[in-house]
């Protein structure tokens, strides 16, 4: 491929980036708050916090930035002060929204199926948006990004395997029904990031 060929995207400036990244930021946000209005979880550090809050009682906000901090050395090491900097800012966000929405917005009603389809689409796009800014929702989508970089396999596959591992937990911990509904859930996200994270499309911002 000659030097001509190779797609160019511009760096984003300081104002797209934030804007972008705080978009995202609130795409995931409302998507955790549709899992948890259905009871639902999901893969990646997201769906064990909210296994172990689930199963504990304990606070989704707190566990979910808790679950991440060990993640963000080896982002650093990685990926570069930007990146881990960034996902840390992401995932403190994320929790802190996740924990404020409900006292905003209630749902009287909300379809288990119609929860999983929504988090996948919104969340999925949320994730996609915080990967081609720089930034991760930590833990495991750290893990497949980099993942990506250094072999080619895209990150929605290598979060796909995690995701199978925490639900074959998740049937311990939640009724059936809860986590065939969150499996759609969680098939759709992935599906959104392994058609649409692909590294030759962007150039990390």
């Amino acid at each position: 491929m000659t030097a001509s060929a190779v797609p160019t995207t511009p760096r984003y400036s300081r104002l797209e980036d934030v804007q972008g990244l705080v978009i995202s930021i609130i795409e995931g946000a409302f998507g955790i708050m549709l899992l948890r209005s259905a009871g639902l979880m999901t893969g990646g550090t997201a769906g064990l916090a909210l296994l172990l809050s689930y199963a504990m009682g304990w606070g989704f906000g707190l566990t979910f930035f808790a679950v991440n901090l060990p993640f963000y050395g080896f982002a650093w090491w990685k990926r570069g002060p930007v990146f881990a900097i960034k996902s840390f800012i992401a995932v403190t966000a994320v929790s802190l929204l996740a924990e404020v929405l409900p006292d905003y917005l209630t749902l009287s009603y909300l379809h288990p199926g119609v929860a999983a389809v929504l988090f996948g689409v919104i969340a999925g796009v949320g994730i996609l948006g915080l990967f081609r800014h720089g930034s991760s929702l930590g833990g495991v989508t750290i893990v497949a990004v980099v993942v990506q970089d250094a072999t080619g396999i895209r990150a929605g596959w290598v979060q796909m395997g995690w995701d199978l591992a925490l639900f074959a937990v998740a049937f311990f911990v939640l009724p059936l029904p809860q986590v065939m509904w969150s499996l759609v859930g969680a098939a759709i996200l992935s599906f959104v990031l392994a058609m649409n994270h692909r590294r030759d499309w962007y150039l990390p911002g």
